[in-house]
């Protein structure tokens, strides 16, 4: 019996240059799971330069727009993808939806449409942007109150959209991570680091507090800090210029890092940290949680889903420099801290898993998009 076609667009990938974040690696989680049970699936992303049409891992995947620049291959995809969408047959079209790539031809569909929210961006827009956040402001509001079926990975963002959209059929999610990390074995490191892994967002990542709050540590400590993560050569440009010219060479930046190379600095690294001004779910702190690590996160929404703060993490309020410096101290201090988060962190980390997540999402799916005609 020939099966369902489900169409997926999402401006970030793996491998975008520009974008490549936790939601891409969701995304693609889901869909291969999706793929190999259930339907035929289509990914279309954003063009960016290198970038080659494939199939991978049963999913076929191709572009819309492109460019030179993150802005015009935004544009082009978020042009292209509202005018495929309109005339898309797939049974099924979802959407990784983007304040920054929107998509609002969905809306138009609403039987046959879902849309995956990873965080609320609301006036965050405007604390970057000036007067032209407002637009992506305006367009999340459109995007939230107008949809009919979401999947959200927030815990608070899907009790915001419920309370905004009443007769939207609204599902909560999480996310998985690699199960080889649980097994990981811990390598010291000399001299000891602490570990950012994530994209290069400076203002969302909170990179700007992150590296001042270490330059006051490092001057009381002999530690390193080490920022591994994919970014634009115009990001880590201005990451650079963030750094201390006496801390240059105790601040190491990887980039574009595989996953054995990260999985080597889970192993070795003192604690994980990210000052995050706003989170979706929190992967990467999940991950180092699996691997037996103490994370030092703030207290936003999504770390508040992907772990226990308190219990499996130290939470600082976001935006507290101070406060992080305090609390980097105290772990690089305490060992036997460090090792009960950890500990604590591994043993709940064992209930996420990719199988499990993709599972309940495919049945809430076949229940109130398709409507069990699947």
């Amino acid at each position: 019996m020939k099966r369902s076609c489900l169409s997926y667009y999402s401006y970030d990938s793996i491998g975008n240059p520009w974008v490549s974040g936790g939601g891409a690696v969701r995304d693609f989680e889901m869909l291969k799971r999706f793929n190999k049970a259930h339907v035929d699936v289509t990914l279309y992303v954003g063009g960016y330069p290198g970038f080659r049409e494939e199939t991978r891992e049963g999913i076929r995947i191709r572009k819309l727009g492109g460019g030179k620049s993150e802005s015009i291959s935004r544009l082009t995809f978020s042009m292209a993808a509202n005018i495929r969408i309109l005339f898309d047959r797939a049974k099924i079209i979802g959407n990784s939806a983007s304040v920054y790539a929107p998509i609002l031809a969905g809306i138009l569909r609403p039987k046959r449409f879902y849309a995956v929210y990873h965080h609320y961006a609301g006036k965050h827009a405007v604390e970057r942007h000036g007067v032209l956040g407002w637009i992506p402001c305006l367009l999340e509001q459109l995007m939230l109150r107008f949809g009919r079926s979401y999947v959200i990975s927030n815990a608070t963002v899907a009790e915001k959209v419920r309370g905004m959209n009443p007769r939207a059929k609204v599902f909560t999610t999480f996310n998985g991570f690699d199960p080889g990390l649980l097994t990981l074995q811990h390598r010291p490191a000399n001299p000891p680091f602490i570990l950012f892994v994530g994209r290069f967002d400076i203002y969302m990542k909170g990179l700007d507090l992150l590296i001042p709050a270490f330059a006051e540590v490092a001057e009381q400590k002999e530690i390193d800090l080490v920022l591994a993560g994919r970014a634009s050569q115009d990001t880590l440009t201005k990451i650079r210029n963030l750094i201390p010219e006496t801390l240059k060479n105790r601040v190491r930046l990887e980039i574009a890092i595989s996953d054995e190379r990260k999985a080597e600095l889970l192993a070795s690294c003192l604690f994980f940290c990210s000052p995050s001004r706003f989170e979706g779910f929190g992967i990467a702190a999940l991950e180092a949680n699996a691997a037996g690590k103490a994370d030092l996160v703030t207290n936003a929404d999504g770390f508040r889903d992907s772990l226990a703060l308190g219990k499996t993490a130290l939470a600082v309020p976001i935006g507290d420099v101070s406060a992080l410096k305090s609390a980097m101290l105290r772990l690089i201090e305490d060992e036997n801290l460090r090792e009960e988060l950890g500990r604590s962190g591994r043993e709940r980390a064992r209930a996420f898993s990719w199988d499990s997540i993709a599972g309940k999402e495919w049945a809430w799916i076949a229940e109130f998009v398709l409507k069990g005609d699947i």
